[in-house]
């Protein structure tokens, strides 16, 4: 506690905590002030202030609370504020290195904390997912499988390195879930994950329980490891014992035989029984030696299945029975290699190798750029094209082509052409024409109110064209908008009326497509300022001149809802951050180029 002698002067140093009692001022005011350099060093070798310091500081509180620019520097809660953040997610930035250390003592500088706001989604794109333990990374890729994943699966695919241990939460191991989610989103990973839970499935049918087995054997389960160990039997995954090598114990030759030929191994696992690469498997069914005795079928996601071939045994050894093959040639060459077995058959073309072969003679035949893109849930792929200026190639041409195509029309049933992508790609790149259009954002009084700020920007440019306050004529700035955009009454009141910049932003807008994060909110916006001025709706663009990058945005990534464009909430930022996603639709991340 401060202690004062006769006179009211102090005798005791202070630290933060007293200095900020002493000024009526909170601690973190006080930890500002001396990272702005607006208080005097530490006269103490502990960072505290001796007693006149202190006094001589509470005199000139109003001078010292004139000068403090709070906003000049940002607490640690006030940028997780700032950049929309969980503290999960900032703690994850932080020990990441995504989010800087701070610039200015403790806090960050406004200037650095403006940067790190104006790139606020590719900020939190960069930051790891929160890591999960070993049960809800099973469940989350159950759920974008479709798969029954188990924890046991996902067990295996730690061990064969698929997904890493990252962190530890008490005891528990917790584990990356961008590689979980990797392996659930992408053809490669569902594949993988499918064949282990399929071989987790066929483990689980083809092997018994303890007390099953004891039951088939006659003996009690205590007595099982004994009877299993004389006859050098062991039990498998989960503890079961496998069903062939408990038929061995019946002495059942015929019975053990047939039970063993009539396994049945998945793709890999029938190339490991029969000692060759799974390359030179494909080359073996393809010639006939060998076909599946059936198939399992297993769905992946919402709409897909895929079926998965099981081979038996037996077919197996037949097949390495067969006249004229050099098997140990086979398995002599090394991965990379061509397989040996091509001399007797052809391998079929993968759909995706044929359809991107397609695609690449269509853009070289017609000099255009080609994007394909597959779509898992559907099993479909799609394919969109760029159009010349002549209007070539049509939808019509395109169907032709594909039909003359001896591979890629096989699959024409599984093929979409021209969708609504491909749309968007097309516009956004005639929006980026020069005088084609313009990006527009405005801040407003409330979600319902009258535009307070409006910018303007070229498309093709980037060249600003309207940045202006405007004066909002009577109606006052709602406090949830200024808790977003920041723009106070006080400062409004220099700022020009709608009704003296109209003809201005009117004239910028005319003639030109006028492309907005959430159009219908800014149009709207406009049409009720510019009635609010009292002047003529005839002037405002028609409807069919605006278009909306945030569906487009959503349209373009495929995705069934809209997101946050994550600008700073100031209309020429936000307008600038618009633009920078017109130029992503522009740029279709896989293309075929003549």
């Amino acid at each position: 506690m401060t202690e004062t002698a006769p006179g009211n002067r102090r005798t005791t140093a202070h630290d933060h905590a007293q200095l900020a009692e002493a000024l009526g001022w909170t601690v973190i005011q006080v930890g500002k002030a001396v990272a702005l350099g607006l208080l005097p060093p530490y006269d103490l070798k502990s960072p505290r202030w001796r007693a006149a310091t202190v006094d001589a500081l509470v005199e000139s509180r109003d001078a010292l609370a004139s000068t403090l620019d709070e906003e000049a520097l940002l607490t640690g809660d006030e940028l997780i504020a700032l950049l929309r953040l969980e503290y999960a997610d900032w703690r994850r930035g932080r020990e990441h290195a995504v989010i800087p250390d701070p610039d200015c003592g403790e806090y960050w500088s406004r200037a650095l904390a403006d940067d790190l706001a104006s790139r606020g989604e590719w900020l939190r794109e960069q930051i790891p997912p929160q890591p999960l333990g070993a049960r809800r990374c099973a469940e989350l890729l159950a759920e974008l499988t479709g798969l029954e994943v188990t924890d046991d699966d996902l067990r295996l695919l730690i061990e064969q390195g698929q997904v890493a241990e990252v962190a530890f939460y008490k005891k528990w191991p917790l584990y990356d879930t961008a590689a979980v989610r990797r392996l659930g989103t992408t053809a490669e990973g569902i594949a993988l994950v499918t064949s282990t839970v399929a071989d987790r499935q066929a483990w689980l049918a083809g092997s018994m329980t303890s007390e099953d087995t004891a039951a088939w054997l006659g003996c009690h389960p205590r007595d099982l490891p004994r009877v299993a160990a004389d006859h050098g039997i062991s039990p498998g995954r989960f503890g079961r014992w496998a069903r062939i090598d408990i038929a061995r114990l019946t002495d059942d030759e015929d019975a053990l035989e047939q039970v063993r030929r009539g396994q049945v191994l998945g793709p890999e696992q029938a190339a490991l029984h029969m000692e060759i690469r799974r390359r030179d498997f494909d080359y073996v069914v393809a010639a006939g030696w060998v076909a599946p005795v059936r198939h399992v079928t297993r769905e992946v996601g919402v709409r897909k299945t895929v079926d998965i071939p099981l081979y038996a045994i037996g077919g197996l050894e037949d097949a390495l029975r067969t006249q004229g093959v050099d098997w140990e040639a086979v398995r002599a060459v090394r991965a990379g290699e061509a397989s040996p077995l091509r001399e007797y058959t052809r391998l079929p073309a993968a759909r995706a190798d044929t359809v991107r072969a397609f695609c690449a003679q269509l853009a070289v035949a017609w000099s255009v750029e080609v994007w394909p893109h597959f779509d898992n849930p559907t099993d479909r792929w799609e394919i969109d094209w760029e159009q010349r200026h002549d209007g070539h190639p049509t939808r019509a041409e395109v169907v032709d082509a594909l039909a003359a195509h001896r591979g890629a029309s096989k699959h024409a049933e599984h093929i979409v052409l021209s969708t609504a992508v491909g749309d968007v790609i097309r516009r956004a790149r005639a929006d980026l024409s020069p005088g084609a259009a313009v990006v527009i954002d405005t801040e407003t009084t409330d979600l319902d109110g009258i535009v307070v700020e409006i910018a303007v920007l070229d498309a093709a440019t980037g060249a600003v064209l309207v940045d202006t306050l405007v004066h909002p004529d009577g109606v006052p700035v709602a406090a949830g908008a200024r808790a977003v955009h920041g723009i106070t009454d006080e400062a409004l009141a220099d700022a020009p009326r709608w009704a003296d910049i109209a003809d201005e932003v009117l004239s910028t807008l005319a003639g030109r497509r006028i492309l907005a994060y959430n159009a219908s909110f800014d149009r709207a916006r406009i049409a009720a300022t510019h009635a609010h001025a009292g002047l003529d709706a005839g002037r405002l663009p028609s409807a069919e001149q605006w278009d909306c990058l945030m569906e487009a945005q959503s349209t373009w990534l495929r995705i069934g809802r809209w997101l946050p464009l994550g600008a700073n909430h100031r209309a020429r930022g936000d307008a600038a951050a618009a633009r920078r996603i017109l130029q992503q639709l522009a740029a279709p991340p896989d293309a075929y180029r003549p």
